[in-house]
């Protein structure tokens, strides 16, 4: 069987990028007879090539004008079904079709949809990205052969928005790179983020820095109640790169009376995240929505305790090894943040279902159920 692989829509600073990087990872791990080919920039290609071995998977470069969202989209249309007819692909994988799905192709199209936000979070893009994921994209998911969803509340808003039936979806969920996540020394891990500027105690939580999708305000504010009620001596790291409504977050911190503990650290490479999680008390997660919400795993890999928000597919990934709270009361976030950091009993139980939970998903089994899903096609 061969297998084109496509990258596009898959940036290089998200989740999606992980999830790709690792299922190629896996795919050239596992010993089977099957050929995969990935398309993409030549830039890009090296990053999501980073876990194979020598020539054991190929690549056909794209050009690197086609960067541009607009010409991306307008490539997937008209040039990618000729691609996948001349490179003679039995099945063309799209790990991003949330983003990129074209109406056609000359073999079978197996689409990752990682969540259907925009119908959650009102104004989440500029109106155009707005029409395209929630009018076009839609229509296009209809086109697919088979839809892997990252979780069980993905797949059932992608039966709500788009009457795709039950049988013609299959739920894969993430996992962390326990290559990568594992409980380091806390002294050691804190050493190398001395670029960070960073001390302990801290909270940590690993997101763009986006308004409100990401409800770094909330959080702010739980903050705000810890450090004047509680007195906590923690400092709060908001790590990730600056996005849509990222300047009300920099006003919220600047403006806060505790704007001295609240580090906004930029993006955080790839490679520091597991040191960044290793040295923290507490990650929080008090996101309003998230497909799958991979940095819960990422964490309590790490031995790190874990509070998030209790809605769409978070509670399901968590299960009982997080502490949950309603994201959208600041009151309650920081009572779930206050339950661990004021209690070591209670840390210490949470960090251990945390490790236990995390270890329940695995990059190879999720490679293995999405070569299952390819094998129906062949």
């Amino acid at each position: 069987m061969k297998v084109g692989i496509t990258t596009f829509g898959c940036d290089l600073k998200s989740g999606m990028s992980r999830y790709v990087t690792n299922l190629i990872t896996q795919f050239s791990n596992i010993n089977t007879q099957d050929e995969f080919e990935i398309l993409g920039h030549k830039s890009a290609l090296p990053e999501y090539l980073s876990g194979v071995r020598n020539d054991e998977i190929s690549s056909f470069h794209v050009a690197e004008s086609l960067q541009k969202p607009i010409l991306n989209v307008a490539w997937h249309q008209l040039s990618l079904p000729g691609v996948c007819k001349n490179h003679g692909y039995d099945v063309l994988f799209l790990p991003a079709a949330s983003r990129r799905t074209p109406v056609w192709t000359p073999c079978p199209m197996i689409g990752t949809i990682h969540d259907m936000s925009p119908f959650h979070i009102m104004g989440k893009y500029d109106p155009f990205r707005n029409f395209y994921q929630m009018q076009v994209l839609p229509r296009l998911y209809n086109r697919l052969s088979h839809i892997i969803s990252i979780s069980e509340s993905t797949k059932k808003d992608i039966q709500k928005y788009t009457n795709i039936p039950d049988e013609k979806i299959t739920v894969i969920h993430h996992a962390a790179d326990t290559s990568m996540f594992y409980p380091r020394d806390r002294n050691q891990a804190l050493e190398s983020l001395g670029d960070y500027q960073i001390k302990t105690p801290y909270i940590i939580y690993i997101s763009r820095i986006e308004s409100p999708a990401k409800n770094h305000l909330n959080l702010i504010r739980a903050f705000e109640k810890l450090k004047r009620e509680e007195k906590i001596p923690h400092q709060l790291i908001l790590a990730g790169a600056d996005w849509h409504g990222a300047e009300e977050v920099h006003q919220a911190a600047e403006s806060s009376n505790f704007s001295k503990d609240i580090i906004l650290s930029g993006y955080v490479k790839g490679e520091d995240l597991p040191n960044l999680y290793s040295a923290a008390d507490l990650m929080v997660f008090p996101s309003l929505f998230e497909g799958f919400g991979l940095p819960i795993l990422e964490a309590m890999s790490c031995g790190v305790p874990v509070a998030c928000s209790n809605i769409s597919s978070m509670p399901e990934i968590a299960g009982d090894a997080a502490e949950l709270f309603d994201p959208l009361d600041f009151e309650s976030i920081a009572r779930g943040m206050s339950k661990i950091l004021l209690s070591d009993e209670h840390k210490e139980a949470i960090r251990k279902k945390g490790q236990e939970r995390a270890s329940q998903f695995s990059w190879e089994k999720t490679a293995r159920l999405t070569l299952d899903v390819f094998r129906r096609f062949k």
